[in-house]
C-alpha cells in the first residue's frame, strides 16, 4: 500500500477502504491490544469484548499475540483477586453497619475463600474464551527475529521512540512484530484494534496492520447486514429518538438506577484536612444523540442481531465536606466546619443491545449498560463560611 494512501487510512479513519480490504478477502483476521480488555471492564464473558466470540463461527479470524493474551491473564487475575478481596471486606462492613451477627457472615466468608483461586478462575475463564472464539494464537519464537526487535529499538522505529527510547515498549515491539510475521506468513491482513498510540504509529508504516481506535467500529466493520438488519436497525434508532417508547424508557430507567456515586472519583486540595461525609448524583436529561454512525452493528447470527450505541446522561455530582485543623496547645483536632463542592457533567452510558430474530420487541430485546466513569477535579476547597457574603 502507498505510504500516502496508508497515512490517509489512518489520520482520515478511511474505514470504507478497510471494508473494501474486507470485502476482497485480503483482511482475514482481527486482534486486539490489551487496552481493549482493560476498556471492557476486564470481563470475557460480557459487554462489546464478549462479542469477540462470534470469531469461533465467523468467516474471519481473532487472533492473539502470545504476549497480549499473557498481559490479559495478568490483568484479570489481579481484577478476580481484588474483587475477592472486596466482597469479603464488603460483605462484614455492611453486617457491621446493620447490625447482623458477623459470626454467620464469617463463616460465608470463609466459604466464599474456599473457591478456586484468582489464577485457577483466570486460566478456566481464558480457556473457554480461547475455545469459543476459535483463537488464533501467534507465538512469539515462530514469527519474530529478537535481532529485528533490537534493530527498531536503537534505530528508534515505532513502537519505539527516537527522543524517549523505553525498554517497557519492548512488548508493545514484540506483539506487532510478530503479528506482522504470522501476517506476512498466513498472506493475510489484519484489523488491529488499539487506542494506543505507539501501535499506531507502527500500523502507519505497516503493509499488514490496519488500526481501529475502538472495538465498536471494528466489529461493525465486519458484518454484512442484509435489508432485514437495516430496517430492524432503523427501527431502534426510531424508538431511542422517542423518548417515550417502551425501550427507551427501561434502558433510561436502568440507568438512573445505576450507582453513579460510586462510579465517580474525585480530587481536591484544602489549607485544611478534610474528610468525605456524603457524596451523591443529581441526574438530570438522558437522552440520544443520533447520527448516521450513531447505532453499529456489530454481531450478527443465526438468533439476533447485536448493537451498540450510546445515550448521553447529564446531572451534577455532589460530595459534602467537613473541615479540620491540629491544634497544637491543646493537642487535638479543632472542627473548623463543613462544605459542598460540585460540578454538573455530562456522561456516554454506552448500551450493547441484542434483539433476537432481527424484531424489536421490546420484552424479548436484552442489553447490557457500560458507563464511563466520573472524574471531578474540584481545585481548591474551603468550609463554607470563608466563601460566604460580607
Amino acid at each position: 500500500m502507498a505510504e500516502r494512501e496508508k497515512s490517509e487510512l489512518i489520520v482520515f479513519g478511511g474505514y470504507d477502504k478497510i471494508k473494501e480490504l474486507l470485502a476482497r478477502k485480503a483482511i482475514s483476521a482481527i486482534t486486539i491490544d490489551t487496552t481493549v480488555f482493560d476498556d471492557g471492564g476486564m470481563r470475557l464473558d460480557k459487554g462489546l469484548f464478549s462479542q469477540l466470540l462470534q470469531f469461533g463461527s465467523h468467516p474471519a479470524n481473532l487472533v492473539l499475540s502470545e504476549v497480549v493474551l499473557r498481559e490479559i491473564k495478568r490483568h484479570l487475575t489481579k481484577s478476580i483477586g481484588s474483587k475477592k478481596d472486596r466482597f469479603g471486606r464488603d460483605l462484614i462492613d455492611s453486617a457491621e453497619f446493620v447490625g447482623y451477627d458477623i459470626k454467620y457472615v464469617q463463616e460465608i466468608k470463609s466459604k466464599f475463600e474456599e473457591l478456586l483461586s484468582p489464577e485457577d478462575i483466570c486460566e478456566a475463564q481464558i480457556s473457554h474464551f480461547l475455545a469459543e472464539s476459535s483463537a488464533i494464537i501467534v507465538d512469539v519464537d515462530d514469527h519474530l527475529q529478537l535481532g529485528d526487535v533490537v534493530e527498531y529499538y536503537f534505530d528508534g522505529k515505532a513502537p519505539f521512540h527516537k527522543e524517549n527510547l523505553k525498554k517497557s515498549e519492548f512488548p508493545d515491539a514484540i506483539s506487532l512484530m510478530s503479528l506482522e510475521g504470522w501476517a506476512r506468513d498466513a498472506e493475510t491482513e489484519l484489523v488491529v484494534v488499539s487506542r494506543d498510540g505507539d501501535w499506531a504509529a507502527y500500523c502507519e508504516t505497516s503493509e499488514k496492520l490496519h488500526i481501529v481506535k475502538d472495538l465498536a467500529t471494528a466489529l461493525a466493520l465486519f458484518q454484512t447486514p442484509d435489508e432485514a438488519v437495516k430496517a430492524a436497525v432503523e427501527d431502534l434508532r426510531g424508538r431511542l429518538n422517542d423518548d417515550n417508547s417502551e425501550i427507551f424508557t427501561r434502558i433510561e430507567e436502568e440507568i438512573r438506577d445505576f450507582d453513579w456515586a460510586s462510579h465517580a472519583s474525585h480530587y481536591a486540595n484544602s489549607q485544611f484536612e478534610y474528610e468525605e461525609d456524603e457524596s451523591y448524583v443529581e441526574l438530570g436529561k438522558c437522552f440520544f444523540v443520533d447520527r448516521p454512525d450513531a447505532i453499529k452493528v456489530t454481531d450478527i447470527d443465526v438468533e439476533a442481531v447485536s448493537v451498540i450505541f450510546a445515550l448521553q446522561l447529564e446531572g451534577n455530582f455532589v460530595v459534602n465536606y467537613s473541615f479540620q485543623k491540629w491544634d497544637a496547645i491543646d493537642k487535638d483536632y479543632m472542627s473548623m466546619g463543613n462544605g459542598q463542592a460540585g460540578e454538573e457533567f455530562s456522561v456516554s452510558v454506552s448500551v450493547v443491545l441484542r434483539i433476537p430474530n432481527k424484531s424489536i420487541e421490546t420484552e424479548d430485546v436484552k442489553w447490557e449498560i457500560e458507563p464511563n466513569t466520573l472524574h471531578f477535579d474540584f481545585g481548591e476547597i474551603e468550609p463554607d463560611w470563608m466563601n460566604g457574603s460580607d
